[in-house]
């Protein structure tokens, strides 16, 4: 029996998104001086940069992913092909999202200096920088919410659009729109604190161009692939059980909740990464 409850997750992804947005357009202020909203264009260029990361690695999962997996497979047997998907997996987040916003920052700061700016300045504050990541996060939240809100709002208004489907396809999306209602919660739940990783490590990789300091790209990169390495082992491990959302989510929760903390001491990140720049150019 189809839930129709379980439009509540992707809907509520698409307003935890929007939520997000809001939310800080309203709170953040301009360029740390305590006036005025933050322009939406910021927002708009973290869905930009979010775009920029996804397509290579759609690009990647359609041309090389499997294969490779299937070589580690053959190669190193079971285990040791889903450690090595997991690296890959996370890497490949963290590389490419980190760095679409890292090169980001770096294009804002050359055209900050071509107009008579400082270098090591894109000509923003951290809570623009802040805004970016939120549009990057809640970029992704929408679209991955939206075409699932579109399918079951077509699916629970005319059923009978299930009868053209192979019996394969009906059996999957019988199978996913049956599940209990907390697992419409879990998505969203999962959407929130996501979002909270993308804004971090967006900040960490503005930090990285405003303080000349490479390792904090590393740490973005290293926090964020962190995030995605677990999946495939845990995929592999607790597949169709419960219990694979229950420990993913409550991951996801605990790396957000990282993120977080990061946010709220991102202004004692900078000045420790300026202190130790300074020092290290005393030396």
């Amino acid at each position: 029996m189809l839930n129709p409850w379980l439009i509540l997750g992707p809907s509520g992804m698409i307003i935890i998104g929007i939520c997000a947005i809001l939310f800080w357009r309203r709170k953040g202020k301009v360029n740390g001086t305590g006036e005025g909203k933050i322009p939406f264009r910021f927002f708009v260029l973290g869905g930009i940069l979010w775009t920029a990361a996804i397509i290579p690695k759609l690009v990647m999962d359609y041309a090389i992913t499997q294969p490779l997996y299937l070589w580690w497979f053959s190669s190193v047997g079971p285990l040791g092909g889903l450690i090595l998907l997991g690296i890959y997996v996370g890497l490949r987040t963290g590389v490419f999202e980190c760095g679409a916003a890292y090169l980001g920052f770096r294009v804002m700061e050359k055209r900050e200096i071509s107009g008579g700016g400082s270098a090591g300045s894109p000509g923003i504050g951290y809570n623009e920088a802040i805004a970016v990541g939120v549009g990057f996060g809640a970029s992704e939240a929408i679209v991955l919410g939206l075409p699932s809100l579109l399918q079951m709002v077509a699916i629970f208004l005319n059923p009978s659009v299930l009868s053209g489907l192979s019996p394969d396809q009906l059996a999957i999306i019988e199978s996913q729109l049956s599940q209990p209602t907390w697992a419409a919660v879990a998505a969203v739940w999962e959407r929130a604190f996501v979002i909270l990783v993308h804004v971090f490590a967006t900040a960490l990789a503005y930090a990285a161009v405003v303080q000349r300091r490479l390792l904090l790209l590393g740490y973005a990169i290293a926090y964020k692939s962190a995030l995605d390495a677990p999946i495939p082992l845990l995929q592999a491990a607790l597949a169709g059980s419960a219990y694979y959302i229950v420990i993913t989510e409550a991951f996801v929760a605990i790396m957000g909740l990282i993120g977080l903390l990061g946010i709220l001491n991102m202004d004692r990140i900078a000045s420790t990464s300026a202190n130790d720049n300074s020092s290290s150019q005393q030396l």
